[in-house]
């Protein structure tokens, strides 16, 4: 079951609830324009693509950095696994090594992976000197026997993942018209005996970074859109203020408010924040605030609870939850506060977290089924409300990534609060976080950047 603890007030707040930049240069030699479609992502179906990926061809000399090999290559077929248009050829089932396959088109043996059913061949080569690599990937129509995209990179060796990682963003603009979201990053709260700090990672779960570094209560995480600040709710000065962190400098600066402060999200352009702000520590209201404290304006006046607002990436509508009708439900309004009216009519009574998609064509939110939350997306006026997740126990905190095509949330998995992503054609639920990083207990609250942050 799901238990909620505290106050009334409590479960509805808690539930509502850099390094140095990658320096290299990328060449991009479509040989077919990014305007040609292959995948209809908006098809009410969508039959996965089998694409094989072997391991990458080291032509460096005395054959230097050996792993990347296999690691930039499982790196690729991780990134397209997660997307709900493709299954990947299960590598033990290839017929040839990549040590001494062809890369070049011409060359290769088509009859090795029309064998496999595979549809797409990615492979590719690199080189290493001087602390410098070089990587030329390619694309191929295993059925027409053509390359369809090549792309050439070039940066620090210790960069290949991001590498990798930019062309699996690539070969999905090149296939769907619209870029992958691997290159973006993932904030989420980490506790440790009650303890919750802030962190930072890659789509695939490394470069794990600690954001805030306190013994107090850091919630709500979300990054700016270009995805170099940080937006956050703390308890390390007493009552929960709004931070706000530049990850470029380090510098860190907390907004001078009448109350305290239960939600914090940013608007698309970057320049103001939606906040719910408790001034008489009973009403719950939902205000706009720029980024530098100025301007702050109260867009609700009902009373009771009124929290997580959630920009239309368009700026011109906020979603949030209120339970001014007697429980928790989504509602919309204009970001000016006017035409404030519910949107879940979806019979159960608790509704809560709404999450705008990037795209501007769905809202997802975390409903209350069977005494758990799960995860549910719906049209932007509430319509055609759809399932997403089924889990054991509650699903929350749902978050998009920047393509609109994975949702990722919190759940319960092994004892802890573990985070997870389904893409929304549901074809699989997959853990998010990443086995090297086991010393927290739980882990909560995603929020992705819209941009990559390098």
């Amino acid at each position: 079951m799901f238990k909620f603890q505290g106050s009334y007030k409590d479960k509805f707040f808690y539930a509502g609830l850099a390094s140095l930049p990658v320096l290299f240069f990328l060449f991009l030699l479509p040989v077919n324009s990014y305007a040609k479609i292959y995948i209809n992502i908006y098809a009410a179906k969508i039959k996965k693509i089998r694409v094989a990926v072997p391991d990458l061809k080291n032509i460096s000399s005395y054959r230097r950095h050996q792993k990347i090999a296999k690691n930039a290559a499982r790196i690729i077929r991780h990134d397209l696994s997660v997307i709900g248009y493709f299954h990947v050829v299960n590598p033990l089932s290839y017929l040839e090594s990549p040590r001494h396959a062809p890369v070049s088109v011409k060359k290769i043996d088509f009859a090795n992976w029309s064998v496999l059913n595979a549809q797409y061949l990615i492979n590719g080569e690199y080189k290493t000197k001087n602390g410098v690599i070089k990587i030329k990937a390619n694309l191929i129509s295993v059925y027409t026997q053509k390359l369809l995209f090549t792309e050439e990179l070039k940066g620090r060796v210790k960069e290949y993942r991001y590498l990798a990682n930019k062309f699996a963003d690539d070969i999905l603009k090149f296939l769907t018209g619209v870029k992958g979201p691997f290159t973006t990053k993932i904030f989420f709260v980490g506790e440790r005996g009650g303890v919750k700090n802030i962190f930072m990672m890659d789509f695939g779960g490394h470069r794990v970074k600690k954001i805030t570094d306190n013994t107090s209560i850091n919630i709500f995480p979300h990054p700016s859109p270009g995805g170099h600040r940080v937006a956050y709710i703390s308890f390390k000065d007493g009552n929960p203020a709004i931070f706000i962190k530049n990850l470029n400098t380090g510098g860190t600066v907390k907004l001078n408010l009448p109350g305290p402060a239960e939600y914090v999200s940013w608007s698309p352009g970057g320049n103001k924040l939606a906040i719910a702000l408790t001034p008489d520590h009973y009403n719950t209201e939902i205000y706009t605030i720029n980024i530098n404290g100025g301007n702050l304006k109260q867009l609700t006046y009902t009373g009771g609870i009124n929290t997580s607002p959630s920009f239309s990436p368009g700026g011109n509508r906020i979603a949030f939850v209120s339970n001014r009708g007697g429980s928790p439900q989504i509602y919309l309004m204009n970001a000016d506060g006017s035409d404030q009216r519910r949107i879940t009519y979806n019979g159960s009574y608790y509704n809560t977290s709404p999450a705008w998609s990037p795209g501007g064509k769905k809202i997802a939110f975390a409903s209350l089924v069977n005494g758990e939350l799960q995860v549910y997306v719906m049209n932007t006026d509430g319509t055609d409300e759809r399932q997403i997740t089924d889990t054991l126990y509650s699903a929350q905190h749902p978050a998009w990534t920047r393509d609109s095509r994975i949702i990722t949330f919190d759940t319960e998995a092994a004892g802890r609060q573990e985070l997870f992503m389904i893409d929304v054609n549901e074809s699989g639920m997959m853990r998010l976080m990443p086995r090297i990083f086991p010393e927290m207990q739980n882990y909560y609250s995603p929020e992705w950047t819209l941009k990559s942050p390098h």
